[in-house]
């Protein structure tokens, strides 16, 4: 008997089904792919602002993003890498074989940073390379003798204090290279694992009596990279203003990498053409509306008193708990707050703020230090 209904084994039929629904997988595939990748590449990104190296793609982004010629030759990337992450084996003129295996390899350290070129789309090689790459002879000696970031940056990682005192301040650490930012990073995550703070984050708020002994710990591995680190503290009355504390906070920060870039460009810490990024806490006033708006005033002061030769790069925020250098601008904001505005008895935050002022050398007047040409006070 005749029937509409096509037989079960149509051969049309099911081909027509199976690769509509093979093709819908397949975008539904890629576009959870894209999707993935983007995200990693994000992360990723956020890990390199935040100053978080906890894994080799991390190191490898890292060299990438301070070394631009370490795009182009694996052989400059793997002995990069092995300079900054293994100091200790690494000899460029001699090295010990049995310290290659306590390294990563150069097949890891390539494979890592075939991904994050060509999937994530981050610190691209050359165009010239990108098409030569795999028939390329890499010649490196050239790029070994010229071993010197291509990028100048510095680092600015500021906090807030005094909203609701007489004295509102932005406290700022300035660290002058990204090698820096690794090493101290690295070794206050190792002292806090044995220290009273260990799984917390550093916040002067939150500072107990029975942290007093463990503080000038605390402040000697700062100190021991203090070469390459600066200081800045500005401040404003706020009963010589009649602005809101939001714009008050936006403003200072502003003020604070206008005038603190002027401090150290005429110290010569830092020699033009340079490039700054400022990192905040986002617990804090500042959105990202305000960072945007930040941004552009900071660029166009820059521009007018340095002309090309000093950027903004960019203005951020991340939370303090993943960042060790905004709790350390927390630790100096909170301690300024404790010297200017406290008005009680002297207790032992007193004693802790007494500490970190004296410790890290943080100037507190005008010409307070005049032999110390890495801290400033910039009041407004």
């Amino acid at each position: 008997m005749a029937t509409d209904e096509p037989a079960a084994d149509d051969p049309g039929q099911t081909d027509g089904e199976d690769s509509s629904s093979k093709n819908k997988k397949s975008t539904e595939d890629f576009l959870a792919r894209k999707l993935r990748l983007e995200k990693e590449a994000a992360e990723l990104v956020a890990s390199l602002n935040d100053g978080v190296f906890s894994d080799v793609k991390t190191k490898v982004a890292w060299v990438l993003n301070l070394f631009p010629h370490t795009r182009n030759s694996d052989i400059s990337l793997t002995l990069k890498y092995w300079e900054l992450y293994h100091s200790d084996l690494f000899n460029p003129t001699s090295m010990n074989p049995r310290d290659m295996f306590k390294m990563e390899r150069e097949t890891t350290i390539v494979r890592v940073r075939a991904k994050i070129q060509n999937e994530y789309h981050l610190f691209p090689a050359d165009e010239n390379v990108r098409r030569r790459r795999r028939a390329l002879e890499e010649e490196v000696n050239e790029a070994v003798v010229e071993d010197k970031p291509e990028r100048s940056i510095v680092y600015v990682y500021a906090d807030e204090t005094g909203k609701n005192a007489e004295f509102v301040c932005v406290a700022a650490v300035w660290v002058l290279t990204g090698y820096t930012i690794f090493k101290l990073n690295q070794a206050i995550r190792t002292w806090q694992q044995s220290s009273p703070w260990a799984g917390r984050e550093l916040h002067f708020a939150e500072f107990k009596k029975h942290h007093i002994a463990a503080l000038p710990e605390y402040l000697a591995l700062v100190r021991a990279h203090r070469e390459f680190l600066s200081f800045k503290v500005i401040a404003v009355q706020r009963s010589t203003i009649k602005r809101p504390i939001e714009e008050v906070v936006m403003r200072l920060h502003e003020e604070m990498m206008i005038r603190g870039a002027k401090h150290e460009v005429g110290s010569s810490r830092i020699k033009l053409p340079h490039a700054i990024r400022l990192t905040v806490d986002a617990e804090q006033s500042l959105d990202t509306f305000a960072c945007s708006e930040m941004k552009s005033r900071i660029a166009m002061a820059y521009q007018v008193a340095h002309g090309d030769g000093l950027s903004v790069e960019e203005v951020t925020t991340i939370s303090s708990q993943k960042s060790e250098l905004v709790q350390l601008a927390d630790l100096i904001a909170g301690a300024v707050n404790r010297r200017k505005n406290h008005t009680g008895e002297l207790g032992y935050k007193d004693e802790m703020a007494d500490l970190i002022i004296e410790q890290l050398d943080i100037q507190l007047e005008k010409d307070d230090i005049p032999d110390l040409d890495a801290t400033t006070w910039l009041f407004v």
